[in-house]
């Protein structure tokens, strides 16, 4: 360990505590394994779905799921296959209920953590679950009202924001990465004239009478429910994502939905923990800013700067819309409008971490204790230090003590999970049960000194996020996309702001003020990995800070595609624990019986010093996987047989939690930059 700690952030806002509702798994029988019969299957599903508190837990989590295993055990689904497959999804579902801290349904719950001289935990049983309409139930009632020209009478409708004019067509954003686009018409032309500010439905119908007398009420009618269905109009009946429920929001007279099946709890929870935690946190947020892949932005934002600079220069603005259309201005940075990153050439960083890995793993070591000369080789190796820092982040991750006397006296290690882009990230969708975790957002600093910061507001790409994006306004400017607001709302819209170059970055200005705004988007979505975003928003939640270290978890960069890479360690924290891949082809087929596939992992576990215990990575969850039971075991074979490739992480030790009373649990910090 290094003598001299370096604390470029420090703690902002309230700390957050996500934790596991429930501490134990449910009763499981004995495994059947890949050639059990459906009477088998039956006689496994039994026991566990009798146990009423996970069976309600996993229904309201996966309806579908419930329905399986209800059609199995009540022998309306004879099929082996089906049985073995709502069997594994139980299993998989059985030790996320205990061992995942990840708030989902009533699986794991939200309270605030604050920090102190020692250590304290008192978790009581008297959570309180907040449900909300279930969002794909809500979109489906509100598509059924916006065809139903009657009813939607007095509801007022506006053009999505999100629509651009692209060779005599107009487009717009839908599910996921796709686009609809319909072709200028007189009258849709006429409907993007005439909505561009919100007009209730039936003086829009009576406007396009007037001016299309000769066409009947039907097609008019039927014109206005496609822009509708499609998302070039926006209705009032789809509440803005400040509406923490948007059931609530639906006007008088307009049917809602009974179903509130969208659960989060809030936890009956006391926690305090130790100043060297909060200490800790902050070091680590500090250490990853440093070894950041891009600390000075990423090759497609300085392509995109230096392609601003060419065409405008400094000091010129540029209108939001002009700049990302693709004929007036330059579109989006390369890569926005795919749902991965771009292929990346092999770096200096990249051959010193091959190094670093390469030699841990000649040597059989697991881990790697990062000293303060590798930081700076790294460092180096990124383009130097950064001389502006991300202004704010979140740090999240386990802090892994056996007792909270061990706690108090400093034995403590903390397992960061992640780093978010920005404060309010992950603890935003829950400022609607802790208000008292937005305390403090208007006071975070920003990139540009002076500049004020804004909340951004839209929906996501898919229907199925869309409370993943809602929180409360807690920021007295708001910058909202895609979305109705009514003429009486004071907000922005992207029509109000322009892009400046100062220097070697971008800045968001409002047109009438001059005024710079930095935004923040408080959503866990991640704008990379998936296309739950419009470009527009990832643009605008990217661009004040695109110059500035892209602070994350930690990215071994080419490292990657090695079969192991160790852990790294920096002082009490874990940046990133040591992990394994695990392909296929390594192992018999799926055709072999269990206990040869088990031999041959079990040979490879030794080769490659696989633990025991272990987590299987897929996508962002982690899933807990004892390699000595056969549950376990099929559940990895069932996946390499989907995926060909197993993505394992040490896991934590088994009294990790001991401190919380052997509570899965994960901490979120708001830190701040503080040079």
């Amino acid at each position: 360990m290094t003598r001299r700690r370096r604390r470029l952030y420090r703690r902002s806002c309230a700390g957050m505590l996500r934790a596991a509702l429930n501490v134990t798994t449910p009763v499981l029988p004995t495994w059947p394994g890949p050639g059990g019969t459906a009477a088998q299957w039956r006689s496994w599903l039994a026991p566990v779905w009798a146990d009423e508190t996970f069976r309600r837990t996993v229904a309201g989590a996966s309806p579908d799921l419930a329905r399986r295993v209800d059609a199995v055990l009540a022998g309306r689904s004879m099929n082996t296959r089906k049985a073995r497959r709502a069997a594994l999804a139980l299993a998989r579902y059985s030790i996320r209920y205990a061992h995942r801290s990840t708030p989902f349904g009533e699986f794991a719950g939200v309270a605030l953590v604050d920090f102190g001289e020692t250590s304290s935990v008192c978790i009581g049983d008297t959570h309180e679950v907040v449900s909300r309409a279930d969002p794909t139930a809500m979109d489906a009632r509100i598509r059924a009202c916006e065809s139903d020209a009657a009813l939607m009478a007095d509801v007022e409708v506006c053009v999505n924001t999100l629509a651009r004019v692209h060779e005599n067509r107009v487009h717009v954003p839908t599910e996921g990465p796709s686009e609809f686009s319909l072709a200028l018409t007189p009258a849709v032309v006429a409907v993007l004239e005439v909505a561009r500010s919100p007009i209730p439905h039936d003086v829009l119908l009576g406007k396009l009478a007037a001016e299309f007398p000769e066409t009947s009420e039907g097609r008019r009618a039927a014109l206005v429910a496609e822009l509708l269905r499609t998302g070039l109009l926006r209705s009032a009946l789809r509440a803005a994502a400040t509406i923490v429920d948007p059931a609530d929001a639906l006007p008088v007279g307009v049917p809602g939905i009974s179903e509130r099946d969208a659960a989060d709890v809030r936890l009956d929870a006391e926690v305090r923990l130790p100043e060297a935690v909060e200490v800790e946190m902050e070091t680590a947020a500090t250490v990853l800013a440093r070894l950041a892949t891009h600390l000075h932005g990423t090759p497609a934002w300085r392509r995109y700067i230096e392609r601003f600079g060419d065409r405008w220069g400094e000091g010129s603005e540029v209108g939001l819309e002009q700049l990302i259309d693709p004929d007036r201005g330059l579109g989006f940075p390369d890569g926005f409008d795919s749902v991965s990153e771009p292929p990346r050439p092999m770096s200096r960083r990249d051959r010193l971490l091959l190094e670093l890995a390469g030699t841990a793993a000649v040597e059989s070591r697991q881990d790697v204790v990062l000293s303060e000369a590798m930081i700076e080789e790294l460092e180096a190796a990124a383009g130097g230090p950064s001389t502006v820092l991300a202004p704010h982040v979140e740090v999240c991750g386990q802090v892994q003590a056996r007792s909270l006397s061990a706690l108090d006296r400093g034995g403590f290690r903390l397992r960061v999970h992640t780093v978010s882009r920005a404060a309010g990230s992950m603890t935003g969708r829950f400022w609607h049960l802790l208000p008292e975790a937005a305390d403090g957002y208007a006071d975070l600093p920003t990139v540009a000194p002076g500049a004020k910061l804004a909340q951004l507001s839209f929906h996501p790409s898919r229907v199925a996020a869309d409370l993943l994006t809602r929180a409360p306004q807690v920021l007295p400017e708001l910058v909202s996309v895609g979305e109705f607001r009514g003429s009486g709302e004071t907000v922005l819209r992207p029509a109000d702001l322009v892009v400046g170059l100062s220097g070697d970055h971008l800045y968001l200005a409002v047109a009438s003020t001059g005024e710079r705004v930095e935004l923040l988007a408080p959503t866990a979505i991640n704008f990379v990995w998936n296309n739950f975003t419009p470009p527009m928003v990832r643009f605008l939640a990217e661009i004040s800070r695109a110059t500035t270290p892209q602070v994350t978890w930690f990215d071994w960069g080419a490292a990657w595609a090695l079969p192991f890479t160790p852990a790294l360690h920096y002082r009490r924290s874990i940046l990133i624990p040591g992990r394994w891949q695990l392909r296929a082809r390594t192992l018999p087929d799926r055709t072999a019986p269990l206990d040869k596939w088990a031999e041959q992992l079990h040979a490879w576990r030794v080769r490659a010093g696989v633990p025991d215990r272990v987590l299987l990575a897929m996508d962002d969850q982690h899933l807990l996987l004892d390699l000595t039971q056969d549950r376990d075991l099929d559940l990895l074979r069932t996946h390499l047989s989907v995926s060909s490739v197993a993505v394992l992480y040490d896991a934590p030790p088994r009294d990790a939690d001991g401190w919380i009373g052997g509570r899965a649990h994960s901490i979120v910090v708001p830190v701040r930059s503080h040079p």
